[in-house]
């Protein structure tokens, strides 16, 4: 995203080269074309050959010191381990989407870190309030019915048995009962 936004970013290390007078020729020639028209980069180049003309002048100024036997040694041994090879484990991805997730992710990790605290804000709330119904209920359960409460459920029930019943029916003594028959009855019925 960022390269998007700041188109000169890919002549930043070129830049530094040219100020360091450490540039090939082609790219100088392409380089010394975008400055032509970029006073940003113009600008970063005149930083970069300041800086590096105090570097200069320091440098003649130590030429003459030299590291012990020891730091280069260690020196020799960082240069060992470094050309080893090494196994490479993890991801595969190639450095052009390595950049990508760098430019979209972490160039904006103040909104995703604000994201995630949205997201667990709402998730703490769905937590407590997701149990508060259930405790309610768990703790009215729990406790043995009252006297009253016995007995205005019998009512209810007896409220409920009165206008449920059929009074337009008439009454069952009237009519013949259901007897069943054996089983052995059955089946002789069924064989005949």
């Amino acid at each position: 995203m960022k390269r998007f936004l700041n188109p000169c970013r890919r002549y930043r290390q070129s830049l530094a080269l040219l100020a360091a007078e450490a540039l090939a020729e082609p790219a100088r020639d392409r380089l010394n074309q975008h400055l032509a028209v970029c006073p940003d980069c113009q600008t970063h180049l005149l930083e970069l050959k300041s800086t590096t003309v105090s570097l200069r002048a320091w440098t003649d100024s130590v030429a003459g010191l030299q590291p012990s036997l020891e730091a280069r040694e260690r020196w020799a041994k960082a240069v060992r381990l470094a050309a080893s090879p090494k196994v490479v484990r993890g991801s595969t991805a190639s450095p052009g989407a390595d950049g990508w997730w760098h430019d979209v992710f972490w160039a904006s990790r103040g909104i995703w870190a604000g994201l995630a605290a949205v997201w667990v804000l709402i998730l703490a709330g769905n937590l407590s309030l997701r149990d508060h119904p259930q405790s309610l209920a768990g703790k009215s359960s729990s406790l043995p019915p009252s006297r009253e409460m016995m007995m205005s459920y019998r009512e209810q029930q007896t409220i409920l048995n009165e206008l449920l019943t059929d009074h337009s029916a008439p009454p069952d003594v009237d009519r013949p009962k259901f007897v069943p028959k054996p089983r052995t009855e059955l089946v002789k019925a069924l064989l005949a």
